[in-house]
């Protein structure tokens, strides 16, 4: 999941709950990438408006920032032994750069405490590496491996190509993922794309020419954009507008997306049977 925005009026708090519990049910392992926070805030003179920001903020005084982080905590504190990764979106890191505090970082920390729980603080991009055993006994075991690059996203909201020039860029310049996920620009959407190369130290030449399908994944908020609008909603307490609906943006789909990943022997290539594969299923 990304794009949390804790802290904004027009979040849907109770799918992000809603998603929260369904991981944990099944024993599904939690990544967010990045906007964990909306902390726009009254110095931000482009996108600030009182309006857009959740009572609760108001209530914390000067300390909006602070309350924000305490939020996240009870949001997640229930979640936190399902939790492997959280990193930075660029509402994050303006907090960072603007008020000198990472919000992500002590969010990661103050879950973490003084216990068992090894949440990694993800900053804005990086691989996660999944390796699962194959076999009868660990010792024994091969290993299945399904390697995913993240990054939160940046540039604008790409309304018409939805991102996909983001994914061929990135294509171009990664090489051994299994999968590509971003974030950011509120889309949710998910695609494959091939990538082929020749591996020369493969013995059998038929075999050396590899094809290998590369899943390309975008998760998307939990931002209802056009939410209390109607007029007698304006009139009753005036325009709570989003930054993105005066922008002219769409509504989006809301949500993460799950991965199911199941290993299995590599019958399709005779010459190397032993060696494991990763068969990846999306669900949206």
């Amino acid at each position: 999941m990304s794009d949390l925005h804790i802290g904004g009026l027009h979040v849907d708090y109770d799918l992000i709950e809603k998603e929260l519990k369904h991981a944990k049910d099944i024993g599904a392992k939690i990544l967010i990438n990045g906007d964990v926070f909306d902390a726009i805030m009254p110095g931000d003179r482009k996108r600030y408006r009182a309006n857009n920001l959740h009572p609760r903020m108001f209530r914390a005084g000067d300390d909006m920032i602070g309350e924000s982080i305490r939020w996240a905590i009870e949001i997640l504190e229930p979640y936190k032994d399902n939790i492997l990764m959280i990193g930075d979106g660029n509402h994050d890191d303006a907090v960072a750069r603007y008020h000198h505090i990472e919000p992500v970082k002590h969010l990661v920390i103050a879950l973490n405490g003084a216990g068992n729980t090894k949440i990694k603080y993800g900053g804005y991009h990086g691989f996660i590496h999944v390796k699962m055993p194959v076999g009868e006994t660990a010792s024994r075991a091969r290993w299945a491996h399904y390697v995913i690059h993240y990054h939160h996203g940046a540039g604008g909201a790409a309304p018409v190509t939805k991102g996909a020039i983001t994914f061929s860029r990135a294509s171009m310049w990664l090489e051994g993922v299994d999968a590509i996920w971003r974030g950011h620009t509120h889309h949710r959407q998910a695609g494959r794309d091939s990538k082929v190369s020749f591996n020369p130290a493969i013995q059998e030449p038929t075999e050396r020419v590899i094809t290998k399908d590369v899943l390309t994944l975008r998760t998307g908020s939990y931002i209802d954009t056009y939410k209390g609008t109607t007029s007698e909603e304006l009139i009753q307490h005036g325009r709570k507008d989003g930054y993105a609906a005066l922008w002219d943006a769409p509504n989006l789909p809301k949500g993460g997306l799950m991965l199911h990943l199941r290993c299995t022997r590599n019958k399709s290539n005779p010459n190397q049977p032993h060696v494991p594969k990763v068969i990846d299923r999306l669900e949206m």
